[in-house]
């Protein structure tokens, strides 16, 4: 195996520890599993794990321009990422238009990264910096929109939103950097610098992350939240002993 596919293959084993965790989660009983939605973090490290798993035996891959890009890495961010940001607007008590319109710019995120990805010259590059505005828009409904709608009352919650805030907005300020460095850039980099880094990224992103709700899932144990008329909600009741 080439030294990509073994980086591949380690990347799938990685995910597959996040798969347990996951599932492990589902199966707490000191929690409502519902209340926490803890269903939708399996989708996290599973897709990436089938992803990686065929990338490191080759399916998917594509080339462009000279450069070698895997296709599946693209379509497991375009499933995974979602669900990360928009876990974070849950954890923040954000309503459902305002997820939406989070989960639907990083959808537009990646569908336009890959658009840089396929085409070349001016277009990729206006590409990349429409993604990149996407990116910027992202951040700033982590940092100042999101922030809105936290129940400061609910200290553990708040707690639970700001960790996982923090772990995918700055963890991801990598990504447009090492893009932009890699043979799909200005070269500075070589693609196989590139695939190693990103995938050690993508499991450093995804498997703590879905360890630190399984250590702070006690954040949903003490409250329901229901939508209030300004459209935020607040805390209404807590859950019987």
């Amino acid at each position: 195996m080439t030294p990509v596919a073994v980086a591949y293959m380690v990347g799938a084993l990685g995910m597959l520890v996040g798969v347990g965790i996951g599932v492990r989660l589902l199966s707490v009983t000191d929690v409502d599993s519902r209340a926490g939605a803890f269903k939708y973090l399996l989708v996290i490290p599973g897709a990436a794990a089938v992803m990686y798993g065929l990338m490191a035996v080759g399916v998917g891959t594509v080339t462009v321009h000279g450069a070698t890009v895997p296709a599946p890495r693209y379509v497991d961010w375009l499933l995974t990422t979602p669900v990360l940001v928009g876990y974070v607007a849950y954890t923040a008590g954000a309503p459902k238009r305002a997820t939406a319109s989070i989960v639907s710019a990083d959808a537009a995120m990646i569908g336009i990264g890959w658009v840089a990805v396929v085409t070349s010259g001016p277009i990729r590059f206006a590409a990349f910096t429409v993604s990149s505005a996407c990116y910027v828009g992202l951040l700033w409904a982590l940092y100042s929109y999101l922030p809105t709608f936290v129940n400061r009352q609910n200290t553990g919650r708040q707690h639970l939103f700001e960790l996982l805030r923090n772990h995918v907005g700055l963890l991801w300020l990598a990504y447009p950097i090492i893009w932009l460095a890699g043979p799909l850039g200005v070269g500075l980099v070589s693609m196989l610098s590139v695939s190693l880094v990103i995938t050690y990224i993508d499991v450093v992103a995804k498997v703590p992350y879905v360890y630190f709700v399984y250590q702070h899932r006690h954040a949903f144990a003490d409250d329901r939240f229901a939508d209030a008329t300004d459209g935020r909600r607040t805390q209404v009741s807590q859950l019987a002993d």
